[in-house]
């Protein structure tokens, strides 16, 4: 059986305030998902002109997954993201561990946060 993860991502801004969702396979640790689907989403919304762009690239891509397929999922790690847009804040968290990132997160920045959830 396939590990599987959850990720929920809350964005908040001046243009946009809600969360979406994230399910998928092949990853059961959180310094996995972090690694390997966490990073990507961090670094396009940092790097993004603007919230809606990046927001609009999940949705044309079909990552997001609604609330009622993200709730019953049984998910060998569920962790977070958090965006404060219009504050330049960035969050990575996973139970009561929480991992905040410089105003742009970098990959550097990230792999760092990787190998302590490694530890």
């Amino acid at each position: 059986m396939a590990e599987t993860y959850a990720i929920r991502v809350q964005v908040e801004s001046h243009e946009y305030d809600g969360e979406f969702y994230l399910v998928g396979e092949g990853y059961g640790t959180p310094a996995d998902v972090l690694d390997n689907v966490a990073a990507d989403h961090l670094l396009r919304i940092a790097n993004a002109p603007r919230i809606e762009e990046y927001l609009l690239d999940v949705l044309k891509h079909g990552e997001n997954t609604g609330k009622a397929e993200y709730d019953p999922t049984d998910s060998d790690v569920e962790c977070w993201i958090h965006v404060d847009v219009s504050y330049r804040r960035y969050a990575f968290g996973v139970g009561d561990r929480v991992f905040e990132f410089s105003s742009e997160p970098t990959k550097s920045e990230i792999a760092s946060t990787v190998t302590q959830l490694q530890s």
